[in-house]
């Protein structure tokens, strides 16, 4: 939640004009530090200030540029510009509220671009002031969401073995002569997991779909980078020289500040081997050769609205050392993953404090995956959010027999979709899966939504390199639906349900797919 011990006021923002950011922190907190903070943070609540120009007319334009570095930056530069026009005068309303103690003096607040938004760390007289500000639409007390397993609540993630079943296969039993290297052949036969046969992973590999030359971004408690079947993969790792550098790929928005990739949660671990997890010769993930980033937006507790879209900014555009510049970093958009996997919600469906933030995403042609939410037993309408939201993907949890997990919550979205879209809008196998979990291991028996997503991420994946192959261009989320209706295969009810959507996708002719979708969206051929 803390983006700095210092006094003073936190802000973010990236051109002239704007108030400097503080550095991120580069160690966690003392014990003292630790001890004030939760002290402030027991004075100030965190809520969220939703400003009425967004920006989109600005933005409208990138929906029809192809995908690429001139796409993102175009989009970051209009919603940056549009935060210091607007954000301006707010920003010295809440200096004021601080000198007067209504702001806290050590969180502050963070100006947001992601979305025109400002997270305040303050107390009631600071938000009603600030509902009230000139060019304010709403301000919404922050929500804490949690990880999208069944059994997991926001009191109980100190222990996430809670939300699963089964025991921790031995370590010994994996290959011990083997380095991990990305692209390593495997064998499904030689250790089965239902989950990748079931939509075909070997066609795709046999194809020569692998996930190449796509970043896909791990939003979620940490990743074990160092994981066996995970350290190929990481983005920050150099496999020419062994080392590593987590400049760029990882951050981290839980109050530890944690310099380098941790996951005491494991769940960002898991969904992370789902992704990509290969190690010799055994395969836990859908795309082996994808390019892994990571951030840290749920901590023990879950992760508030201002942790979780701080933690999205600085995946889109992560800092690097830059000589000359203050605070010594610059950003960098074109540096961002094309996919992120989001295995989290909260079960407010109706909740719009990611709304703009998923649009401008989908603006710069970044494409989100949501997991649907596991509060399936309450019937119907139950998708919550941001899963909830248009401009991404939402996704099912399905088992063994194709039917629609007991759990995976329902649709419809009790916000508009656009196009009349099905939320969940594609399912893919959620029960009983294996995966990699911090420490080196492997483990089964989990089940959610939770693991349902990454399955989706990592089939997109696999797609976007065949887009760059056959068009030269990647795709939007847009085009990614599109692969994703025309590859599933209905389950469950007959037709576009609520239940499952348009079904499960499965990699037979993958590459042929994405040759129709470019061919008909009039996208081949486009460089971006």
């Amino acid at each position: 939640m803390i983006s700095s011990t210092s006094a003073a006021p936190v802000r973010s923002a990236a051109v002239s004009g704007a108030p400097t950011e503080a550095p991120a922190p580069t160690a966690p907190p003392t014990r003292a530090e630790a001890a004030a903070i939760a002290k402030d943070q027991a004075q100030f609540g965190e809520f969220l200030v939703l400003l009425g120009d967004q920006g989109t007319r600005d933005t409208e334009k990138a929906f029809t540029m192809p995908v690429g570095d001139a796409r993102r930056e175009f989009v970051a530069k209009k919603l940056i510009a549009n935060m210091v026009k607007t954000q301006t005068p707010l920003w010295k309303v809440l200096d004021g509220l601080q000198e007067s103690g209504h702001v806290s003096p050590m969180r502050g607040y963070k100006p947001l671009w992601i979305q025109n938004a400002i997270v305040v760390y303050g107390d009631a007289t600071a938000r009603t002031t600030m509902s009230s500000a000139a060019g304010v639409a709403q301000s919404i007390e922050s929500a804490t969401h949690v990880l999208d397993s069944p059994g997991a609540h926001a009191d109980q993630l100190g222990s996430i073995s809670d939300a699963v079943t089964g025991a921790a296969d031995a370590l010994a039993d994996l290959p011990s002569n083997v380095s991990a290297k990305a692209g390593a052949k495997v064998n499904l036969n030689k250790d089965p997991y239902w989950n990748l046969e079931r939509i075909g992973v070997d066609k795709a590999a046999a194809d020569g779909l692998t996930g190449k030359g796509i970043k896909v971004g791990v939003l979620d408690t940490g990743l074990d980078v160092e994981h066996p079947f995970l350290l190929g993969n990481y983005a920050g790792y150099d496999a020419s020289t062994g080392q590593r550098s987590d400049t760029g790929s990882w951050f981290d928005a839980d109050d530890a500040h944690s310099p380098s990739p941790v996951d005491e949660g494991r769940h960002g671990t898991f969904v992370g081997g789902q992704i990509a997890g290969h190690y010799g010769g055994v395969q836990t993930g859908v795309a082996p050769d994808v390019k892994l980033v990571a951030a840290r937006g749920l901590g023990k507790h879950g992760g508030t609205d201002g942790m979780l879209l701080t933690a999205f900014q600085n995946m889109i555009a992560p800092r690097f050392p830059t000589p000359g510049v203050n605070p010594g970093t610059k950003r960098d958009v074109t540096a961002g993953p094309d996919i992120i996997n989001n295995s989290w919600g909260s079960d407010d469906g109706n909740s719009i404090s990611y709304q703009h933030a998923l649009r401008n995403m989908d603006a710069m042609g970044i494409v989100n995956v949501f997991a649907a939410g596991n509060d399936g037993a309450s019937g119907r309408g139950t998708v919550g959010s941001p899963g909830s939201n248009s401009h991404i993907i939402t996704v099912a949890a399905t088992d063994r027999k194709d039917k629609v997990a007991s759990f995976s919550s329902r649709g419809p979205s009790p916000l508009p979709v656009e196009n009349g879209e099905p939320v969940p809008f594609i399912a893919a196998p959620g029960v009983d899966i294996k995966s990699t979990i911090p420490g080196g291991g492997i483990e089964s028996g989990w089940q959610g939504t939770s693991m349902a997503t990454p399955m989706i991420t990592g089939i997109l994946a696999l797609a976007d390199q065949a887009a760059v192959e056959e068009t030269g261009r990647k795709f939007d989320t847009r085009a990614m639906k599109e692969v994703l209706k025309r590859a599933a295969q209905d389950v469950s009810l007959k037709g576009v349900d609520d239940n499952t959507g348009y079904g499960i996708p499965v990699l037979d002719n993958l590459r042929q797919i994405v040759r129709d979708v470019a061919k008909d969206l009039q996208l081949d051929g486009a460089k971006g």
